[in-house]
């Protein structure tokens, strides 16, 4: 595994262990609202990123990664004894860039928006202004030029000041004997605390990110044991006006030295939901729900694994759906802080009403992974997920929690569903700017030509990713302000809109650029023009949730009977039950053959017709768990072939696209119906245009099972599924042709399918190599 994989783990490891400290640990400091606050500084850290990222398209890391120059690498030292000099460096270099940015008085407008939180946790950690960010990039940039450090050192310090960054931001108070050895070293939560004080001489104190020699070194070190810290924050810009994103943002215009503000009054405790940790003990009914909620959710895993790997790789593989990564942490987030009281001022009776659900969901698992469908295994592995969540919590927790616990959905990757109207909706966005400025233009299925200029809209230019980023940002940010199910989905609904604008956004930006330039951008201002309109969009939905009003609901504490759970009888064995029925329907199922026969047949049945053809080749890059040979038919045709080599049946038509896909681009999708005599062919027939060129190809493709030929990729694997599940030997798969040029006249599409079907068949009808060599000589020639 990578260094970067290590790295991340430990900084999600450590987050995820100081949030829990911070929230349930007697060494938390305060009760920190989270309400406004969060949103404010997680705003600013994707903010602050995404400008970066726009401006600075090579980060420092790249960049050190890149250099062969400078004073560090002309030394050649030892990795070890480099990365110490890096460290000691750079943890200086930070030192007085903090210090700079606090004593010069420009500087300072920008770094007081990382002090104007009124508390202090690992999020203030990331509260940074996006002019911030920019400068403190900036600096690190120049850096990495004047040194020339190997990106390895670079990464290890960074690495460590990430960390130490979380722990000394974090709301913890660790014992004097600890953070008194600690800090004689390192920064510690009490040192850094001192600095966010809202007394100026402490806030102009204890500098340092990792090291303490500095302050200790330069006279700005002062001990906690002796710091006075009235407040966290500023003497400004304290009120609670201040803590929404909006206003943290216009924070350094709005500074003027010696500013007057109102003195800081107590206000009133906030509202129980979503704001300080909770004075509701757990109750016994709770204790119990909790226990077997772990119990019965880790045997749901153990049955769900391989669909949970595969969930993952989906999320770790598809940028549309990477934010998926964030749904449990959120759902946690919202379940276990910031709804807290709320959630405790229930009481679970687990009750039967789950098991139908789990049993609905192991029939859809069953069928779908028989079939080979993932989406329909994803959606059954969510689905039994609820039917436990139900079974232990009852019908009326639940029901109360539906909005909370229905965000798990989103973990499903469903938005393939979206992607061809997204697709053509991209191409109405550009027509409709051609249309809007009177610009001469013309459309051909996914390529739209405007001003001279040739714009092929492929699978990426959909706006895929905008729209499922919008809507889980939504569907977040409503289960934080609204109770009800229907308003947390129109505010869902109202974040993917946004995506689609965002997506608009971005294509006009790039056409009217391209059209008042005189040229082409390259795919690099592309993207820039993607991140421009995702700040633009992400600042709206930030915008309009901070001036949402919070929907309360007035909630009693149920009595809690000590006996309670005695009186429960069986009903508490219900989740017990669910989750037993699904590992042993599950499990069942997973252990069912998986065609093992008709895979060899199909496979001998490929290595059959590349004995005939000596011209034929396999394909490399067919993808896992398929086999796919080219056949050159006929001068600028290829014949393709693609079975399932193991696995239940999936296949892989990518086999069938060209091989350099950075040159073609996918024009259009359509059907075409040929037909040889009274027997017809239905094929999918996909169009490419070359980049920068008016070349074309086609491909025209059929799934086959048997006699059954389809173009339905659906109709295909529920065909594929009943012949494993009956144990028919039937050849099974794809039978493709590239075209190199124009479409070929009618008929020869239809006898060359007929003819490749006929002879993937030869083994099993008996067939002599005299009759296919008779068959190749008297093939059509031409196209």
């Amino acid at each position: 595994m990578s260094f970067d994989y290590f790295t991340t783990t430990a900084i999600l490891l450590l987050a995820t262990g100081l949030l829990l400290v911070e929230r349930f640990s007697r060494w938390r400091r305060t009760k920190a609202p989270v309400e406004h606050r969060w949103l404010t500084n997680i705003g600013l850290m994707l903010l602050g990123g995404v400008v970066v990222t726009v401006l600075f398209p090579y980060s420092p890391m790249t960049v050190a990664g890149e250099i062969e120059s400078g004073w560090v690498h002309e030394l050649q030292l030892p990795i070890a004894v480099e990365t110490l000099l890096v460290f000691l460096i750079f943890d200086f270099w930070r030192y007085w860039e903090h210090r700079v940015f606090h004593e010069v008085p420009l500087l300072w407008r920008v770094h007081l928006v990382h002090h104007s939180d009124t508390y202090v946790d690992i999020t203030t950690s990331e509260r940074h202004h996006p002019f911030e960010a920019l400068i403190a990039s900036f600096t690190a940039l120049f850096l990495v030029f004047a040194l020339g450090f190997s990106a390895q050192a670079f990464a290890i310090y960074l690495a460590i000041a990430t960390l130490f960054v979380l722990f000394s931001h974090a709301n913890i108070v660790l014992s004097e004997g600890l953070d008194k050895s600690l800090r004689f070293l390192v920064v510690t939560p009490a040192v850094h605390a001192v600095h966010h004080s809202d007394y100026p001489a402490e806030t102009n104190s204890n500098y340092g990110t990792v090291l303490m020699i500095w302050d200790r070194l330069f006279g700005t070190y002062v001990d906690p044991t002796h710091a006075k810290i009235p407040h966290f924050g500023l003497e400004y810009f304290h009120q609670r006006r201040d803590t929404t994103l909006a206003s943290a943002l216009l924070q350094p215009f709005e500074y003027r030295k010696g500013i007057v503000y109102p003195d800081r009054i107590a206000e009133a405790g906030p509202g129980a939901t979503g704001s300080v940790l909770s004075t509701i003990a757990l109750s016994a009914e709770w204790r119990s729900a909790l226990w077997r909620l772990t119990l019965c959710l880790g045997l749901v895993l153990i049955a769900f694994w391989p669909t949970a790997a595969n969930l993952a790789a989906l999320w770790a593989n598809s940028e549309p759906y990477q934010y998926a990564w964030l749904v449990l942490p959120m759902f946690v987030y919202v379940l276990v802080w910031y709804h807290r009281d709320r959630v405790l001022a229930l009481t679970p009776r687990p009750d039967y009403m789950g098991l139908p659900v789990v049993l609905i969901s192991c029939i859809m698992w069953s069928a779908s992974y028989i079939v080979d469908i993932q989406l329909g295994q994803h959606v059954a592995m969510v689905l039994a997920i609820q039917g436990i969540a139900l079974s232990a919590l009852g019908r009326v927790t639940y029901f109360r929690l539906l909005p909370i616990m229905a965000m798990l959905f989103l973990m499903i990757p469903s938005g393939d569903i979206l992607q061809p109207a997204l697709r053509g909706l991209t191409v109405k966005w550009i027509e409709w700017f051609a249309l809007l400025f009177n610009i001469p233009h013309s459309i051909e299925g996914f390529v739209a030509y405007i001003g001279g200029h040739r714009y092929v809209v492929i699978d990426a230019c959909s706006g895929l990713t905008f729209v499922t980023l919008g809507g889980f940002l939504g569907y977040s940010f409503g289960v934080l302000v609204f109770r009800s199910l229907h308003k947390v989905l129109a505010l869902a609904a109202a974040g993917a809109l946004l995506g689609v604008i965002t997506n608009a956004m971005r294509v006009w930006l790039i056409i009217g650029i391209d059209w008042l330039r005189g040229s082409q951008m390259s795919m690099g201002g592309h993207m820039d023009m993607q991140w421009l309109a995702l700040v633009v969009s992400l600042g709206l939905l930030f915008y309009f949730t901070n001036k949402m009003t919070h929907e309360s609901e007035p909630e009693k504490k149920a009595s809690v009977s000590s006996a309670g759970i005695n009186m429960l009888g069986a009903a508490r064995f219900a989740p017990v039950t669910a989750a037993l029925f699904v590992l042993v329907i599950v499990g069942s199922v997973q252990g069912l053959g998986n065609g093992t026969v008709a895979n060899a047949n199909a496979i001998g049945a490929l290595n059959f017709l590349a004995q005939q053809y000596p011209e034929s080749h396999w394909i490399d890059d067919a993808g896992p768990g398929s086999r796919s040979l080219s056949i050159p038919y006929k001068r600028q045709m290829d014949a393709i072939l693609v079975i399932p080599e193991a696995g239940r049946g999936r296949l892989n038509e990518a086999s069938l696209d060209p091989r350099n896909k950075t040159i073609w681009r996918h024009a259009s999708t359509s059907l075409y119906l040929d037909c040889l005599a009274k027997e017809c062919v239905n094929f999918v027939h996909k169009t490419w245009k070359q980049k920068d060129s008016n070349n074309t190809r086609h491909t025209f493709f059929t799934y086959i099972v048997g006699d059954t030929q389809t173009r339905s990729k659906l109709t295909y694997r529920l065909a594929n599924g009943w012949s494993r599940i009956a144990g028919l030997t039937e050849f099974t798969g794809i039978i493709g042709f590239n075209i190199r040029g124009e479409t070929p006249a009618q008929k020869v599409l239809a006898a060359a399918f007929y003819q490749f079907k006929e002879n993937l068949s030869v083994e099993k009808n008996g067939k002599s190599m005299a009759d296919i060599k008779r068959r190749k000589s008297t093939d059509l020639t031409g196209i």
